[in-house]
C-alpha cells in the first residue's frame, strides 16, 4: 500500500495542471479543464506543441486511488451521528455550520479522531468561541437600541397624539364660537 502511494505521489508530482484551451491566454477564462471540441482545434487532435490532455496514462494506482496522501479513506462528516463508528481520521464537510462544527470537534476530541481539514482543533476552537461571544455581546447591544429606539417612538407618538387631540379641541372651540357669532 505504502508503494502504491509512492508511485502515486510521485506520478502527481510529475502531472501537468491541464487547463481548457486557450485558458492561459484569456482571463475570461477559468483555470479548470474542459475538452476542446472545436474542429480544427490543435488541442483536440493531440498535436505535440499544444497543451496535454487528461488521459489514463495519468491515473493513479486503483487501490489508492481517492486515497489521501497518508492513505486514508476520505470519511465526510456532517453531523455528531457520522462520527458513531470511526476511528480513522475524517473531514469536516464544507457546509457544516460553525455551531454544529464546534460540536463535531468536540466529539473528535473526546474519541480521540484526527481532523484532515484543520491544523490546530484547539485554536480553531477557542476563535470560534470568541467570536460567538462577541456576536451576542453585539446582538444584546442592538436588541437595547432597538428597544430605546421604540420607547422615544412611543414618547414622541404620545407627545405629537396629545398635541394633535389639543389643536382638534382648538379647532372645535373656534367652529363653535363662528357658529355662536353668526347666531348671536
Amino acid at each position: 500500500m505504502k508503494e502504491l502511494l509512492e508511485i502515486r505521489n510521485k506520478a502527481k508530482a510529475k502531472k501537468p495542471t491541464f487547463l481548457k484551451q486557450d485558458a492561459h491566454r484569456l482571463s475570461k477564462l477559468e483555470q479548470n479543464w474542459r475538452q476542446p471540441k472545436g474542429m480544427h482545434s490543435k488541442m483536440r487532435m493531440k498535436l505535440r506543441s499544444y497543451r496535454k490532455h487528461p488521459s489514463v496514462g495519468y491515473s493513479s494506482p486503483k487501490e489508492v486511488r481517492g486515497l489521501t496522501r497518508e492513505g486514508y479513506e476520505l470519511i465526510i462528516i456532517r453531523n455528531t451521528k457520522d462520527l458513531d463508528d470511526i476511528k480513522t481520521p475524517v473531514v469536516i464537510g464544507s457546509t457544516v455550520g460553525v455551531r454544529k462544527r464546534l460540536e463535531i470537534i468536540k466529539k473528535c476530541e473526546e474519541k480521540k479522531i484526527r481532523i484532515l481539514n484543520l491544523k490546530d482543533t484547539i485554536e480553531y476552537t477557542k476563535k470560534i468561541e470568541d467570536s460567538m461571544k462577541e456576536r451576542k455581546e453585539f446582538l444584546k447591544k442592538r436588541t437595547e437600541k432597538r428597544k430605546k429606539k421604540e420607547e422615544v417612538k412611543k414618547e414622541t407618538k404620545k407627545k405629537e397624539d396629545s398635541k394633535n387631540e389639543e389643536e382638534i379641541k382648538k379647532a372645535k372651540e373656534a367652529e363653535k364660537r363662528k357658529i355662536l357669532e353668526k347666531k348671536g
